[in-house]
């Protein structure tokens, strides 16, 4: 594809996530489009050495994927915070961030990240949920960092505030009834991140929040020592399943950017 072709290929999607994914019914091709747009900010955000650009603007993807859903009646309001009590995992671009968030909020806020990672290191993914702790990003059961807060968070919605009260906080095996509209875009807007992570040669799992914020706010400046390929999240707990060895990925990955894996 030629300078011209893609300048075209990029005006299209831009046109095509105006609002963007549909929850409702996600379109691959939009997927597609999505994990192009977020791999050339990934590119200059590699020249430019900062992380915010991509960041944004997949945040502002998903807000206007979520305004179009709007209209659905859900449990969650401020204040209601039980499902901030789980492992929450994000990818690297996010926790790095939200790291340069927790910095500037001042050493309190460094020591309760800490401090939480100090309950919670001992257990992986799946034990985790068993451990309920509160997200070193909560204060007065309100996000401290709401405006940027991970894609996992975004998309965690519950139609009964009482079921959220019991199983997440291990007092029952309930399941979360959440809306089919929010779990669509919490595997879509994923997929679309891996896509463009990978074709940019970054590392594109989700790592557990409090372990990565961590490692972020210890290692120096590190957006530009992360986006340079350098792996500062190793050792870090990660989801167990790689999102490229199921076949929807692959697809993604290799339609969006004509090759294969």
């Amino acid at each position: 594809m030629n300078r011209a072709q893609r300048r075209r290929q990029s005006k299209q999607d831009q046109a095509i996530l105006v609002h963007g994914l549909n929850l409702k019914s996600p379109d691959a091709d939009a997927i597609q489009a999505l994990a192009r747009q977020l791999y050339t900010r990934f590119e200059k955000a590699r020249r430019d050495g900062s992380i915010d650009a991509p960041v944004k603007f997949f945040q502002s993807k998903i807000n206007a994927s979520l305004r179009r859903v709007e209209d659905l009646s859900l449990a969650c309001r401020k204040g209601c915070s039980h499902c901030c009590y789980v492992c929450v995992s994000a990818t690297a671009p996010e926790v790095l961030f939200i790291a340069k968030i927790v910095r500037r909020m001042g050493p309190a806020a460094i020591a309760r990240v800490r401090a939480a990672h100090d309950q919670t290191k001992a257990y992986d993914f799946y034990s985790r949920y068993e451990h309920p702790h509160a997200c070193p990003l909560l204060k007065d059961d309100v996000c401290t960092v709401y405006e940027t807060r991970p894609g996992a968070c975004r998309f965690a919605a519950s139609r009964s505030a009482e079921i959220c009260a019991r199983a997440y906080h291990n007092l029952s095996d309930e399941s979360i009834p959440a809306p089919t509209t929010h779990l669509n875009g919490s595997s879509v807007y994923s997929l679309a991140m891996a896509a463009a992570l990978k074709r940019a040669g970054l590392a594109y799992h989700a790592y557990e929040l409090n372990a990565a914020l961590v490692r972020a706010i210890d290692t120096d400046d590190a957006q530009r020592t992360w986006l340079s390929g350098a792996d500062i999240f190793s050792g870090v707990p990660c989801e167990p399943t790689d999102i490229f060895s199921g076949p929807i990925a692959r697809e993604v990955y290799e339609r969006a950017f004509g090759q294969a894996l």
